[in-house]
């Protein structure tokens, strides 16, 4: 297949859309679709997945997240879909155009941490003392 293309076996991968986060995933991870989390990625982006959060949670003490898109609940291990990511390894940005690493119903759609949209992410969180800038606590998830 052309490199910016992608075989039937990996298109077979994808899951039907619409698609929706199960009940039983959201049971299994922890809810942070009440926080204020914003894109990092540029205003030109079509795939959203960098994403920060900042807030106070008293006058001393801030609460530092860093979120990025999970893909790895769509690409499974050993499959047609993850052994051609993995042959891209990367997405490559050019002037006229974008080789995706993954096809596009993953990384802009339902890999894209899109405003109002619920998506499914990895976050590391850090309670963090602004007096000392000693870390507090540490969320992984």
């Amino acid at each position: 297949t052309h490199l910016g293309e992608f075989s039937k076996e990996v298109i077979s991968c994808l899951p039907s859309t619409p698609w929706e986060i199960g009940d039983k995933e959201i049971s299994l991870r922890r809810d942070l679709r009440s926080w204020r989390i914003f894109s990092i990625d540029p205003e030109t982006a079509r795939d959203l997945d960098d994403a920060l959060s900042i807030e106070m949670v008293d006058e001393k003490t801030a609460r530092v997240g860093v979120h990025i898109a999970d893909v790895t609940h769509f690409v499974r291990p050993a499959t047609s879909l993850d052994k051609e990511a993995s042959k891209r390894a990367t997405s490559v940005y050019m002037v006229d155009g974008v080789l995706p690493m993954l096809p596009r119903l993953l990384c802009e759609e339902l890999c894209s941490l899109n405003p109002g949209t619920d998506r499914l992410a990895f976050s590391i969180v850090w309670e963090i003392s602004l007096e000392t800038c000693d870390v507090l606590s540490e969320w992984i998830g």
